[in-house]
């Protein structure tokens, strides 16, 4: 329980940090938060739609650059930070990286794809914890596939991938989690 007023609270913090920066610089265009699926691709799990896996929580802050043009990127192109918080004990996630958002010029549909770093907490858990992770510093892609709901409201099946790359002495697969997420532009 008390892991969850942290995350609800890092969660209003966040919020708050972003309504704070875009009034005045404008600088946060979009916040994000879902909730994920853990280890959909372990040998344990039941599948993607498996809702006994369901102990992550996720939020992600995506910052505004100056606009390129769109023929020699059809896509918008935005730095990010962000971090999945798990709720039952086991390694949580604080990442950043880059996001490229593709747009379809007439229907409210948007693909994303991310690549970037993160750190990772697994050395800080409960002695007798298992470590999926050799290193603190990890290697992090995902992907997006969303709806505009409104003009400003999104929602979105996001896939996410960890991995240390079997570069930090443990024989590690990564950690794949799936969810869904909802987005808010400013």
């Amino acid at each position: 329980m008390r892991i969850v007023w942290r995350v609800m609270v890092a969660l209003g913090l966040a919020l708050f940090a972003a309504g704070s920066a875009q009034a005045q610089f404008d600088i946060v265009p979009e916040i994000r938060g879902g909730i994920f699926s853990r280890g959909v691709t372990d040998a344990d799990s039941s599948g993607l739609f498996d809702t006994e896996r369901i102990e992550d929580a996720n939020v992600e802050l995506l910052f505004a650059v100056p606009a390129l043009s769109p023929v020699l990127v059809p896509a918008e192109i935005r730095p990010h930070l962000g971090a999945t918080f798990n709720l039952d004990g086991k390694e949580s996630m604080l990442y950043g990286g880059l996001s490229l958002t593709f747009r379809l010029p007439v229907l409210p549909i948007f693909a994303e794809a991310s690549l970037g770093g993160a750190l990772q907490n697994g050395s800080m858990l409960a002695e007798g914890t298992p470590q999926r992770f050799g290193c603190a510093a990890l290697l992090r892609a995902s992907g997006s596939v969303g709806v505009d709901v409104l003009p400003g409201a999104s929602l979105m099946l996001t896939a996410e991938h960890y991995t240390d790359g079997g570069l930090c002495g443990l024989d590690s697969e990564g950690l794949t989690n799936v969810g869904i997420r909802a987005g808010i532009r400013f």
